[in-house]
C-alpha cells in the first residue's frame, strides 16, 4: 500500500472520529477501514508494554491503566501506535493493496504524529478537535462499555440516576476532585451542561479526558502536522460542525 492511500485521523477521545469514519466509508467507494487504535493496542502495543514491565500478558479494560501502559510502550518504542501502524501495515503487506484509500483510528500526541510524518511521507492526515468540556458531555452520553475507569465506568448498568439542576453543587464538587479536569474546563459551566445525564458517567468522562491530557498532547501534534503541504493534512472542529459538515468537507479535500 502507497503512503499516498492512507489517510491517518488524529484526535482525543470524543472528537467523534468512529462518527466521522463511518460516515466517511459511506461516500469514499472502495475506502477501508484499517484495524483501529483499540485493536492495534491490544494485539502489540499493551502486551509488550505489559511484557516489559515483567508482568504476563492480559487484557486491560480500565482506560486509565490503557493510557499508563501505553506512555509505557513509548518509552521503549518511540512513536507508540504509529511505530504499531507500520509494524502492521509491513505485516500485512501486498493484502493491502487495492484500495483506494485506507483508513486508520487514530494517532494522538505530538510523538505519534512526529514519528507517522516520518514512517509514511506521503500519508494524509486529518485533525478532528472538540474542547474538553464537549468531550466530556459526548463519553457520558454515549455510554461506551470501552470508557470505563476503576472498577466502575461511564457506562455501569447501577448508574441510573441524572443529574438535575439541582444536582448541580454535588456534580461539581465531583469534578473539582478529577485530577487536571480544571485546568481544561470550566467546571461549573460543565456541571450545567450535563444536566440530563448520570453523574457517575459524567465524573468517569471527566476522568478520560484528564488523564489522557496528562500523555498527549494535541497543540504539538497539530504544530508536527501544520508545515505539511495543505494537500497533507486538515483540521476540523467536531464542536464547531455538524456531522455532515464534517463529512462534506473531508471528502472534498480528498
Amino acid at each position: 500500500m502507497a503512503d499516498r492511500d492512507l489517510l491517518i485521523v488524529v484526535g482525543l477521545t470524543g472528537v467523534g472520529k468512529s462518527t466521522t469514519l463511518e460516515a466517511l466509508l459511506k461516500v469514499v467507494p472502495g475506502a477501508r477501514l484499517l484495524p483501529n487504535r483499540r485493536a492495534l493496542a491490544d494485539a502489540l502495543v499493551l502486551p509488550e508494554a505489559q511484557r516489559l514491565e515483567g508482568e504476563p500478558p492480559q487484557p486491560v479494560r480500565d482506560r486509565l491503566e490503557r493510557f499508563r501502559l501505553s506512555a509505557r510502550y513509548r518509552r521503549a518504542h518511540p512513536g507508540g501506535m504509529a511505530r504499531a501502524l507500520e509494524r502492521f501495515l509491513a505485516s500485512e503487506g501486498s493484502r493491502a493493496a487495492g484500495a483506494p484509500l485506507a483508513l486508520f483510528d487514530n494517532l494522538r500526541g505530538e510523538d505519534e504524529v512526529a514519528y507517522a510524518v516520518g514512517a509514511f511521507p506521503d500519508a494524509r492526515f486529518v485533525v478532528l478537535e472538540a474542547p474538553a468540556a464537549v468531550r466530556v458531555l459526548r463519553l457520558a452520553g454515549r455510554r461506551d462499555t470501552f470508557d470505563r475507569v476503576g472498577s466502575g465506568g461511564a457506562a455501569s448498568d447501577a448508574a441510573r440516576d441524572v443529574t438535575s439542576a439541582a444536582d448541580h453543587d454535588g456534580l461539581l464538587a465531583r469534578l473539582q476532585r478529577v485530577d487536571g479536569m480544571a485546568s481544561l474546563a470550566d467546571l461549573s459551566r460543565l456541571a450545567a451542561d450535563a444536566a440530563g445525564l448520570e453523574p457517575d458517567a459524567v465524573e468517569a468522562g471527566a476522568r478520560v479526558v484528564a488523564g489522557e491530557s496528562l500523555h498527549y498532547d494535541p497543540v504539538g501534534a497539530w504544530s508536527r502536522l501544520e508545515p505539511l503541504p495543505e494537500h497533507r493534512r486538515l483540521r476540523l472542529d467536531t464542536a464547531q460542525l455538524t456531522p455532515q459538515q464534517v463529512v462534506g468537507r473531508l471528502a472534498s479535500w480528498l
